[in-house]
């Protein structure tokens, strides 16, 4: 039997390629590699900065290092790096095989001996309780700092339907969670039907899966519409849980972004959803050192993040993208100055989250089983704890499994943790 083995790089968004590939070689009679040799390894690539490629090039010497032992037989490469500085690394690795364009499912099958298909299926990569719906890949909104434009292309969202019959197909996995994502989820549907359809979308989903909960991710803050929030209260298993990155709060630096929301509209949309859906948590992240960021800028960044209150977040050192318009900025702050505030931002992401993790203590929360580890120790996650980039719930509950939904009555919060004891298992949501 053939075997084969993916590397998936950067995003979920990149994941669910991986997935589309893995689902092609095991048309073509592969299967994941077991053993010390793997026939075929693809390289599914992220490009969005700098530090992906430096990531890439790491992995890519190593794989090729084990191809020079007879570890491996092929090495195909693909994704985002296709799009952007392939021709830094066809030189210097002529191990590769395969430099496959990026998303080209068609020339993937084409090279594997089989029949090429529009319609997209995927194979789970990773045993999890949760799985990713992306409902549209590229971005219109041309921020200075961002190469996705550029590497991904304009706005191209799926159909409805397509969309739908995919998270059926996906549901036969047994997950429990179905999150959207997007590089702007908010802008869904505006290339395609001439207008913002994620309402139209939620209630198709709704109607035809059977998700115990619905997460929306990548809500970009210029896109998105106050009035959805009645889907929220109409739909009691789409997650309040909202991951919006607004990057900054002073207006210079929001201007030098091309954002169009100024600093402060930005906590008035949080104020306002908070309003509404009390219940609500937010997710967001932070660009810290942006060229032209003064010490004032600085200061409002953070008294915009003391407003807002996110529950979790990310801070990070601007990375000069060459290609991007803001490469060509005045290079001020320094790097160092950069990473230095990166850092305060993320303290202060921690005191933000501990306090608002420390409500939860004493009361009970359903619990997303992630880790079904045999030890007296369990994993999993809240409704407000998204995916890999979140907290975790940490419990004492044995004879548990992946998936399982279990009531747990939280007696610590450390850090971006929360710590409990296992009441019933498999009860109905509840948030």
């Amino acid at each position: 039997m053939k075997t084969y083995d993916i590397i998936s790089l950067g995003c979920p968004k990149n994941l669910v390629d991986s997935e589309v590939f893995a689902h092609l070689l095991e048309q073509a009679g592969y299967e994941e590699s077991q053993t010390e040799f793997t026939e075929l390894v693809l390289i599914n690539t992220c490009a969005f900065l700098q530090s992906a490629l430096k990531e890439f090039d790491e992995i890519l010497a190593s794989v090729a290092e084990t191809k020079a032992k007879g570890l491996v037989g092929k090495i195909i490469v693909s994704g985002c790096v296709m799009n952007r500085a392939v021709e830094d690394f066809r030189d210097i690795y002529p191990e590769v095989d395969l430099w496959l364009p990026l998303k080209d499912f068609s020339a993937f099958a084409k090279y594997l001996g089989i029949p090429a298909t529009d319609k997209v299926s995927r194979t789970e990569l990773e045993p999890a309780p949760y799985t990713y719906l992306r409902i549209s890949d590229g971005c219109n909104n041309r921020c200075s700092y961002c190469a996705i434009p550029s590497i991904r292309g304009c706005l191209k969202s799926q159909k409805i339907e397509d969309l739908v019959a995919e998270a059926k197909a996906l549901e036969q996995r047994g997950v429990k969670e179905l999150v959207l994502i997007a590089q702007d989820t908010c802008s869904y549907g505006l290339d395609i039907y001439g207008k913002k359809m994620l309402p139209a979308l939620i209630a198709a989903l709704i109607k035809e899966c059977n998700y115990q909960w619905y997460r929306i991710m990548y809500m970009h803050p210029d896109n998105f519409e106050l009035e959805w929030l009645e889907l929220y209260r109409t739909y009691p298993k789409l997650l309040p849980y909202f991951e919006i990155p607004v990057q900054h709060f002073s207006e210079p630096i929001l201007q030098a972004m091309n954002r169009k929301t100024n600093g402060k509209k930005l906590i008035d949309l949080f104020a306002s959803i908070r309003k509404e859906l009390p219940q609500a948590v937010f997710r967001t992240t932070l660009i810290c050192g942006f060229p032209g960021e003064s010490p004032k800028d600085f200061s409002v960044l953070k008294q915009g993040l003391i407003d807002v209150k996110p529950i979790y977040g990310g801070a990070f050192a601007f990375s000069s993208e060459p290609g991007t318009p803001a490469h060509n900025m005045a290079k001020s702050p320094t790097p160092q100055t950069a990473k230095k505030r990166s850092r305060e931002i993320e303290h202060l992401f921690m005191t933000l989250s501990e306090a608002q993790l420390q409500s939860y203590v004493g009361k009970q929360l359903m619990v997303l089983v992630e880790d079904d580890s045999d030890d007296g120790e369990t994993v999993g996650r809240a409704w407000f704890q998204a995916p890999e980039i979140d907290g975790y719930v940490i419990t004492n509950g044995d004879n548990l499994t992946l998936g399982d939904m279990i009531l747990v009555e939280i007696e610590d919060a450390i850090g971006n943790d929360l710590y409990g004891s296992v009441v019933t298992k498999n009860r109905k949501q509840k948030i």
